[in-house]
């Protein structure tokens, strides 16, 4: 199953979505249209069982260089003396979808990602990036502080001093030191992006989706839970997993010796 939008590429195949923003002209830049697309495509691929993996990219030469301030806005009919409509209402919807999702999900940044584009890719679990990629906090540079959760997701990977010298001076992180820095998962070579991001993609996207959705839980939790309430709530979630289908599977396929094959509950 296929899926069009005005701004981006759906394609669904192997129980995996990929998702393309697709405005390669201007470096895909998340325009108010894009983000209502993204919005819908998120809530397609949440409601469809059969999708167990997310994988994110951008067309052409970029994966998103942020928020677009010259899109033609008037088809929206936005209220001129809201100023806060624009991040609430189509910004923020499609981040909180993204970060809600209990399917596992994948970034593949090709060249610039900047800004907002930094957050969509940071919003994911894990993050592969090409060589020639680059990650920039570009808020600073038109006097605006971070968002779409920009200042939550640098600082919790790198820490307050990078993280804050990354927002304060604007300059751009090279996807090796991204990598080497622990911002992104792993940095490969251009020709090996899709190949290499599409693979970990497809794995997850076929492996146990029920033990996935909640490790991302306990991810999230780790954030602010102390070591003992971590502990109850793996223990809490291990008693799920034993009788889980796919757990089921995995001791089955182990004594007869066979690959295990998911069915993702």
């Amino acid at each position: 199953m296929d899926m069009e939008f005005e701004t981006l590429k759906l394609d669904v195949a192997d129980h995996l979505a990929t998702v393309t923003l697709n405005r390669p002209d201007k470096l895909n830049s998340l325009s108010l249209q894009l983000l209502v697309d993204l919005r819908s495509a998120f809530k397609h691929i949440t409601a469809t069982p059969d999708i167990r993996g997310l994988l994110i990219t951008g067309a052409g030469r970029g994966f998103s260089a942020g928020a677009d301030l010259t899109a033609d806005k008037t088809k929206f009919n936005m209220n001129p003396d809201d100023a806060g409509e624009s991040l609430r209402d189509y910004f923020v919807p499609p981040f909180h979808l993204l970060r809600d999702m209990n399917i596992p999900t994948v970034a593949a940044v090709n060249g610039p990602c900047a800004g907002a584009g930094m957050s969509l890719a940071l919003t994911c679990d894990i993050v592969v990036a090409s060589r020639s990629a680059f990650f920039m906090q570009a808020f600073v540079q038109i006097g605006l502080v971070p968002d779409t959760g920009s200042s939550w997701l640098v600082s919790k990977a790198l820490g307050p001093a990078r993280a804050k010298a990354l927002m304060m001076l604007g300059e751009r992180l090279s996807a090796e030191q991204a990598a080497e820095w622990g911002l992104i998962w792993k940095c490969v070579d251009d020709d090996k992006l899709m190949a290499e991001a599409g693979a970990i993609a497809s794995k997850l996207a076929n492996g146990p989706t029920y033990t996935y959705q909640h490790i991302k839980k306990l991810g999230n939790a780790a954030e602010h839970n102390s070591l003992r309430d971590q502990i109850h709530l793996e223990n809490e979630f291990q008693m799920l997993m034993r009788d889980s289908g796919d757990t089921q599977e995995a001791r089955a396929a182990f004594l007869e010796k066979r690959k295990p094959v998911f069915k993702g509950r």
